[in-house]
């Protein structure tokens, strides 16, 4: 799953040695490397008493890890545990206020950590849960990702030949079929799914890891989610492409094949026809929807009025991927205006000059003509810019200040944005600055809080957009 993986974030691994096995702490290492890089490396317990604690000692310097010794308050053995915790839970709020680190690592079963966990999130730190896979679900739900260690290796004793026998069937029969996972797919694929009917396979782990922060291909015998969902070929198609993007279908829900077979039979239709012959569905669609305060309808609505008017209606035959992208096409035509997820168009609005003509006076002979008054003049208003060209001018802003990590700091942008755009006002978009309008095209560009500083960086892959999966029965 590399849709969380950032290479430059570096990490705190932090262990809670009375409560973790070190058996797998080569394989808790090496998965906390997918993710970034571990800089901080510390596990706790009561070093000079028994216990779990002793198995990680000749860990430590074969793995560069640092031991921090917790003793007991009192002389209660069920003390011990709850003083580790609390000594790790003080360090993670030093070493995050410090902000030399990017995300945490927890290596522990233990639910207490939830509150934890929650509260690094909250700062917008990554946080990796690992421990056994009966950890409650509070501490699962509240990592960014949580890894079972019965994913990573046995922690059996391997002495003999006959004990990993028996070892490798007792863990044969805990990985589930692959259908169990076929629930949790439906809906990732659901929430990924683009205007086309296909999503990206990263979309779709992206959209996993939302709705089960533990969910683990390898839980299924799977190494990849590429492989489990080739898996159920049955439900699902994949498609690679050239360039190397992989895109997910539900079975059976492509139209593509339709249209080429009836290119075949008429090659002259295969040409693309000019955006302005899809006007009057259009406009007759938007005619049938249900609007919004000021005329405004969504444009997954929109796509579906016509469908339901033009079965055979679709944005690609103009030339465009998507709808919005066909409705952009007609600036003289529509307008459109994100809010939030959704994107929204209304026909564009002629002149109030044009609309509301006054009529001529007609005065009789006798009537003598009123003196005339020199014409107000009437101030000259720029255009407004539309929310796709504001879009362009912060993605050139963000373009112009980026850094070598692939990050802009905020206020830099802003003001570049000012330098190359001095007649950009986001008031009229309903926004009090750039950041608020950057925070709704989270799928566009992503925000970064560091302290007090905010970064902010540019999404890869596709846009995300709304399912589409019903249209196409």
């Amino acid at each position: 799953m590399d849709e969380k993986r950032i290479e430059d974030r570096q990490l705190a691994f932090l262990v809670d040695g009375d409560n973790a096995s070190a058996t797998l702490i080569e394989e808790m290492l090496a998965e906390a490397s997918k993710y970034g890089s571990v800089i901080i490396r510390r596990v706790y317990g009561n070093w000079t008493g028994g216990g779990q604690v002793n198995n990680w000692k000749a860990k430590l310097k074969e793995f560069a890890l640092t031991p921090y010794q917790q003793f007991p308050n009192i002389s209660n053995r069920h003390v011990t545990k709850n003083a580790t915790d609390i000594a790790l839970i003080i360090d993670a709020m030093d070493i995050l206020h410090d902000g030399i680190v990017k995300g945490f690592v927890i290596v522990s079963s233990d639910s207490d950590y939830t509150s934890l966990a929650i509260k690094i999130r909250e700062h917008g730190l990554f946080v990796i849960g690992i421990g056994k896979k009966d950890t409650h679900d509070s501490f699962r739900r509240a990592c960014d990702v949580f890894v079972s260690t019965e994913n990573l290796g046995k922690e059996q004793d391997e002495s003999d030949e006959g004990e990993k026998e028996k070892d490798r069937s007792r863990g044969q029969r805990k990985q589930r079929p692959v259908r169990d996972a076929l629930e949790l797919l439906n809906r990732a694929f659901d929430s990924a799914v683009n205007d086309d009917g296909r999503a990206l396979n990263g979309d779709i782990g992206a959209a996993l890891r939302r709705l089960d922060p533990g969910f683990d291909t390898r839980t299924y015998g799977k190494p990849s989610l590429l492989n489990l969902i080739e898996e159920l070929d049955d439900v699902f198609e994949v498609e690679r492409l050239d360039r190397g993007a992989i895109y997910v279908q539900r079975k059976g829900e492509k139209k593509e094949p339709e249209r080429e077979r009836t290119a075949e039979a008429a090659p002259e239709c295969t040409c693309t026809r000019p955006p302005e012959e899809a006007l009057p569905l259009l406009h007759q669609a938007y005619d049938a929807a249900e609007k919004g305060p000021d005329g405004w309808v969504d444009t997954f609505k929109l796509f579906k009025g016509a469908r339901k008017i033009d079965q055979s209606f679709d944005s690609t035959l103009y030339g465009k991927e998507k709808i919005s992208h066909l409705l952009e096409a007609l600036p003289s035509h529509f307008v459109l205006n994100r809010k939030g997820k959704s994107m929204l168009v209304r026909p564009a609005v002629k002149a109030e000059e044009e609309i509301e003509a006054v009529p001529e006076v007609i005065r009789s002979v006798e009537e003598p003509a009123p003196p005339e008054q020199p014409a107000p003049v009437a101030p000259v208003n720029e255009p407004e810019l539309r929310p796709m060209e504001v879009v362009r001018l912060v993605t050139k802003a963000f373009e112009a200040t980026v850094k070598s990590d692939g990050r802009a700091f905020l206020p830099q942008m802003s003001k570049e944005l000012k330098r190359i755009a001095p007649e950009l006002d986001f008031k009229s978009l309903g926004k009090s600055g750039l950041r608020e309008f950057l925070e709704e095209y989270a799928d566009l560009f992503t925000l970064h809080k560091e302290g007090r500083n905010v970064y902010v960086s540019k999404r890869k892959g596709r846009r995300p957009a709304r399912p589409i999966s019903e249209l196409v029965r």
